[in-house]
C-alpha cells in the first residue's frame, strides 16, 4: 500500500495559461478568456506543429505535367 502524501489540488490539473485549477466545462483551461488567449496564439502563429517534409515518391513514376499531346 503506498504511503505517499496526496497531491495538494485534489487531482485537479492546472490551466496552462495562468495556472488556476480546471473548470470540466472549459477543460483544459478554467476559464473561456484562457480558451480564447490559446486559441488566438494558434491564429497568430505562435504555437506550430513542425513538419518534416520528404520526398516518398520516385519522380520517374509521373508523367510530365508540361507534357501536351
Amino acid at each position: 500500500m503506498a504511503t505517499g502524501t496526496p497531491p495538494k489540488n485534489k487531482g485537479q490539473k492546472k490551466c496552462p495559461n495562468c495556472g488556476e485549477p480546471t473548470v470540466p466545462k472549459f477543460r483544459p483551461f478554467c476559464s473561456t478568456r484562457c480558451s480564447q488567449l490559446d486559441l488566438s496564439k494558434w491564429f497568430n502563429e505562435d504555437f506550430r506543429v513542425p513538419v518534416v517534409e520528404t520526398d516518398d515518391f520516385n519522380e520517374d513514376d509521373f508523367p510530365d505535367e508540361d507534357y501536351e499531346n
